[in-house]
């Protein structure tokens, strides 16, 4: 007995063995360049290994089996996926041909994470499309306008708090500070005022509501790190999971937070021009949709407002303060930029009469281009995923002889494009430069794309930048930041986090020192 059943077991791994041979052997029965892989975790292993995203990226991409390729294939887990490097490709697939990459390969669970599922990060089209349109009017010249007046008032708040803190004499009368917590109680501030209509108060009350919530919802453990992981590369199993993307509390506090400034917003009737406002048309509009029989392609209510209020809140605060906090650690390592950038914030200061306008912080040429530098080295999103939803598998002519067919995935690792030597020189040096006018003209666009691109970029893009630079012209207007002692040579990236960002603090030091306009 004991026997027979080696025998069947040998038999049965022998089957087994094979079966996996065969599905991890895809790509070479095509005759397509691959980055081998290990069975059952595919290519994922340097991930599982807490190498992190970024890092992760950067490997695929560098990889021997891939370099020179225009594209290879690849494991993620056992799903075949496209690692795509050549700058063409990803032009195509992004834009000539979105129209068959029109959707995310990544997904959360609908039934059981309605409030991850439903925003527009993670929506399919037709709704994708549907929403999108709806949500773009918060973003327009007029609105960014309206709102400009609120991200300026948050930002003297902010010269205020700075100006308040008591000097170090031993240090040349400077103060220590967090750089990633003040820039983060900052665009707290300015999202909860321009988009909520709420004011946090972040720099007199750091642990309140919306400081606490957006710390907590950016914050990795292992468990879900693994969430995210399964999300990004095994969406059609995360149902079985019972992961979700915000915590109970977290999205006890969201639901309450919206239910309350919607219905205040109702009772006063008077707008606002924020994102409550556009929520609130959302409604209306389905309501009278409802009501007429007018069949609606996605119910614009309840969960699904509070998961666009969710997606503009973490967006909104985290990628910018982040992108902010990196901008100062580079000023403080760097002099001479920073010394080149404070001329200039002077000389605006000056011809706008010491007022913070819109078209000064536009204006402000030399601040834009270390903001592109710094994400460039630092991408918010450090891969952009795809599916190919083309009922016809999709030629990949000239490049291959391949077709995609529909429901593979697409990966475009943005962290590799943008540090790749080919297109941007010493590419770990931090160098404006590189997105002076006159620069950006070799460029190829399609190998520098924080914000994604084709009809998927970000929307809030411009806003992004407009909060940035607010931010930044209001800690540099009166003081100059140098490094402390406890600055780190290097930022070292949360290896859990699928975003860009830095583990632990950034300590520098805030010397008083005002431009005098």
């Amino acid at each position: 007995m004991l026997l027979e059943f080696l025998i069947l077991s040998l038999i049965l791994s022998a089957i087994i063995c094979v079966l996996l041979d065969r599905h991890y052997s895809y790509w070479k029965r095509l005759g397509v360049p691959e980055i081998k892989p290990k069975w059952i975790v595919g290519n994922l292993m340097p991930l599982l290994m807490q190498k992190g995203f970024p890092e992760f990226m950067y490997q695929l991409y560098n990889h021997p089996d891939a370099k020179n390729e225009p594209f290879v294939g690849i494991h993620m887990f056992h799903e075949p996926s496209l690692l795509i490097r050549d700058p063409e490709l990803v032009k195509n697939i992004l834009v000539r041909d979105f129209g068959k990459f029109c959707d995310r390969h990544a997904n959360t669970d609908q039934r059981h994470d309605p409030l991850g599922s439903h925003n527009l990060f993670f929506l399919k089209n037709p709704a994708w499309k549907q929403v999108r349109m709806k949500l773009s009017p918060f973003f327009t010249g007029t609105r960014l306008r309206q709102m400009f007046p609120l991200i300026e008032e948050v930002g003297a708040s902010m010269d205020a708090h700075l100006r308040q803190q008591p000097l170090d004499d031993e240090h040349l009368g400077s103060f220590e500070l967090d750089a990633k917590e003040l820039c983060a109680l900052f665009t707290t501030d300015v999202i909860a005022t321009v988009a909520f209509g709420v004011r946090a108060n972040s720099f007199k009350d750091p642990n309140g509501d919306f400081r606490r919530h957006g710390r907590s919802m950016f914050k990795f453990s292992l468990l879900r790190a693994t969430g995210i992981t399964a999300i990004c590369f095994l969406p059609h199993l995360i149902s079985y999971s019972g992961f979700n993307l915000l915590s109970a509390e977290d999205a006890r506090f969201m639901r309450k937070t919206i239910k309350y400034v919607m219905e205040e917003r109702e009772k006063s009737g008077i707008p606002r021009n924020d994102l409550i406002d556009i929520l609130i048309e959302f409604r209306r509009s389905a309501l009278e949709a409802k009501a007429s029989g007018i069949g609606n392609q996605y119910e614009f209510e309840n969960d699904f407002l509070v998961s666009q209020a969710i997606l503009f809140f973490t967006a909104g605060f985290e990628a910018s303060s982040f992108g902010m906090a990196i901008s100062m650690y580079q000023l403080a390592k760097d002099p001479d930029i920073q010394e080149r950038l404070r001329d200039e914030i002077k000389e605006a200061l000056i011809e706008s009469s010491g007022q913070v306008t819109l078209q000064m912080i536009e204006s402000l040429e030399y601040l834009q281009m270390i903001l592109n530098e710094v994400e460039r080295i630092y991408p918010s999103l450090v891969f952009l995923e795809r599916e190919c939803t083309s009922d016809q598998a999709y030629p990949l002519e000239p490049f291959s002889k391949m077709r995609v067919p529909r429901g593979m995935p697409i990966y475009i690792p943005l962290y590799g494009l943008q540090l790749d030597p080919q297109f941007y020189p010493e590419p770990e040096k931090f160098q404006p430069e590189r997105f002076a006018p006159e620069n950006r003209k070799s460029h190829n666009p399609y190998t520098y794309m924080p914000f994604g691109n084709g009809p998927h970029r970000c929307i809030g893009e411009r806003f992004a930048y407009i909060q940035a630079k607010v931010g930044l012209v209001n800690i540099l207007r009166n003081h100059r930041i140098t490094t402390s002692e406890r600055t780190p040579q290097s930022i070292q990236l949360d290896p859990k986090s699928i975003l860009m960002q830095a583990k632990g603090g950034i300590p520098l030091r805030l010397v008083r020192d005002p431009l005098g306009v």
